[in-house]
């Protein structure tokens, strides 16, 4: 059996800001709405899967992204079966990511949504394919048995860059 993993970087955040520390730093404004507008279409790709586990980082910014998510999710059918905050994604420990992706059920749907490089690197890592995830994008893998570094054998289902904001 395999899991299917989606890899999700925030949408489009404020700049780092004096006396704003970087977890607090939220989504611009218009990202939330062109974020949804993405993600309907995006996660549709999903439909007929009956349940998802949601990974989100502690970061504002990653926690409205993961509320678009959530939204599309329900949307096209796919009930939430977990809602995880994991200090993990905002850390980028990998180690600690593979072991929770390990430790879940098999055939099950992680989306995971976090930063870069976090996301970047997991997906080369994974897959062996470098992809740019602007700010919003996703991309889906399957995932057969535990993930590893290089060379998983994980396979790319398929990308969806984020929306553009000026």
């Amino acid at each position: 059996m395999a899991k299917t993993l989606i890899l999700v970087r925030h949408g489009k955040a404020q700049k780092p800001q004096l006396g704003l520390a970087d977890a607090d730093r939220a989504l611009v404004p218009g990202a939330a709405e062109a974020l949804a507008a993405t993600y309907r279409t995006a996660f549709a790709l999903l439909r007929g899967m009956e349940s998802a586990e949601l990974w989100v980082s502690p970061a504002l910014r990653a926690r409205q992204t993961a509320a678009q998510v959530s939204r599309a999710l329900v949307g096209n059918g796919v009930k939430i079966g977990a809602n995880r905050e994991l200090p993990c994604l905002l850390e980028q420990n990998a180690d600690t990511f593979h072991k929770l992706i390990e430790q879940s059920a098999e055939d099950t749907c992680i989306v995971a949504v976090g930063h870069i490089p976090f996301m970047e690197d997991e997906l080369v890592d994974l897959t062996g394919v470098d992809l740019s995830f602007a700010p919003g994008s996703a991309a889906a893998l399957r995932l057969e048995g535990a993930p590893g570094r290089a060379a998983s054998g994980a396979e790319l289902l398929w990308f969806v860059r984020g929306p553009r904001i000026e």
